[in-house]
């Protein structure tokens, strides 16, 4: 990105008239990239918050080994109610690398001094035709590499598109960051990455203090600040849940009926319902509350009930994903912010097998699941769908309900279906 001048005090009053004058790069006058003064004076850092992250195995469909299901929810606003999203196939010749691959693209619509509707394209999600998979999650605590003479240099923002152009697994992506400076603007917000291949090998890359920080995953969950070995931390904080049912304290029930002509409570201390050994766990969006609920919730419903095959993964995924889906609204505004007046969502949400080569993904307002089998798939040509097609989704299927169903084995008309003077024998 070029570099650019920070925005003036009459930013506000400039970008609310659609971003008509643009920062000027230094040096020449040349077309600048507007991404910095645009995204900051928008105030990007306060809406990309709740980015969630996991991965679930499951037994492969080939061998004795083990495939992983990676599911991921993008939360990124309406930015001046001019964000929209696109799936995208970027084949070899736009690339500028080695490889092809698919990714989920922000789009930006503004106007420039340069051109009407300008669109800033910016991948967070994606894998290529290796497998090699990619997501990029907001990350503020972010402090990013000095640039060096005769040494490339990486915006934040175009690392996805870097590494999933330019590698084929976990390792050449290292050995590619390795060789170059990532670098950030001091103005955007800072990001970081979680990557793995079909080998099932996880890492999540962060820079620090202008280090960067390579964690092997074994948690293979993640969200956004503090930084990682934070989030393990916390953990601990939880250790108090269970996956059992709480009996612990049943030597200490007393029995209130006892004693009492007209009853008491029965039982008690005991757990009235289910869910008590969840009791604890943080409900709320904010990105500590996502990592734990995300770790417990997988985790647990892994003990009980691990995933057989793909089919089972895609279910449990879809299931977590569905407990870090943001409402339109619920999350509370910044009061402060003069933009905060579109309200923070779940735009999007995936599901990757890199083994298999498929990405599934679902929109807000059609949460139908599509997939893109990149083993089918044309990487010769550029090729785009829409994330929202204007639908629900929803299907009719009042034309195709079953007629063989026993009406006879179901009771109407309040009748009871038992034989002759059978009784109901209700048990608890």
């Amino acid at each position: 990105l070029a570099q650019v001048r920070v925005c003036s005090s009459r930013a506000r009053s400039r970008f609310r008239r659609l971003a008509r004058r643009t920062p000027r790069a230094s040096g020449a006058m040349a077309r600048p990239t507007p991404i910095v003064g645009l995204l900051a004076a928008a105030g990007l850092p306060a809406l990309v918050q709740c980015c969630t992250y996991f991965e679930l195995p499951f037994p492969a469909a080939v061998g004795n080994g083990t495939s992983y299901m990676v599911g991921r929810t993008m939360e990124l606003s309406n930015i001046l109610g001019r964000t929209t999203y696109q799936i995208e196939v970027v084949p070899k010749s736009l690339s500028g690398g080695q490889h092809a691959y698919v990714g989920l693209m922000n789009f930006l619509t503004f106007d420039t001094r340069w051109e009407k509707q300008a669109k800033l394209k910016i991948p967070f999600e994606g894998m290529n035709e290796h497998g090699l998979t990619i997501s990029t999650l907001e990350f503020q605590e972010a402090v990013y590499e000095k640039p060096a003479l005769k040494v490339k240099s990486v915006h934040n923002l175009l690392v996805l598109h870097e590494l999933l152009a330019r590698c084929d697994n976990v390792q050449s992506a290292l050995d590619h960051l390795a060789s170059v400076r990532v670098v950030g603007d001091g103005i955007l917000p800072g990001v970081h990455w979680a990557i793995t291949d079909p080998s099932g090998r996880s890492v999540v890359v962060e820079y620090l203090r202008g280090q960067r920080v390579v964690l092997e995953n074994a948690p293979r969950v993640m969200t956004n600040d503090p930084n990682l070995e934070w989030q393990w931390r916390n953990l601990d904080t939880y250790a108090n849940l269970s996956p059992r049912f709480p009996h612990e304290n049943d030597f200490l029930q007393v029995d209130t009926d006892a004693g009492n002509a007209g009853g008491g409570v029965g039982m008690v201390p005991r757990a009235v319902g289910h869910g008590w050994n969840l009791f604890g766990l943080p409900g709320d969006f904010s990105a500590p509350s996502r990592f734990v609920r995300m770790f417990y919730l997988k985790g647990y419903a892994m003990k009980r009930e691990p995933p057989q095959n793909s089919s089972d993964a895609h279910v449990l995924g879809a299931a977590l994903l569905n407990n870090v889906f943001i409402p339109r609204g619920s999350v509370a505004g910044d009061s402060r912010s003069w933009m905060d007046t579109y309200p923070e969502n779940t735009p999007y949400a995936v599901l990757k097998n890199p083994q298999e080569r498929k990405l599934l993904v679902r929109a807000y307002a059609n949460a139908q699941w599509r997939e893109i089998d990149l083993s089918r798939l044309d990487f010769g040509e550029a090729r785009a769908w829409p994330l929202e097609d204007g639908t629900l989704g929803i299907k009719d299927i009042t034309a195709e309900g079953a007629d063989d169903v026993p009406a006879g084995e179901w009771a109407t008309g309040g009748d009871w279906p038992l034989a002759g003077e059978q009784k109901p024998d209700f048990r608890v």
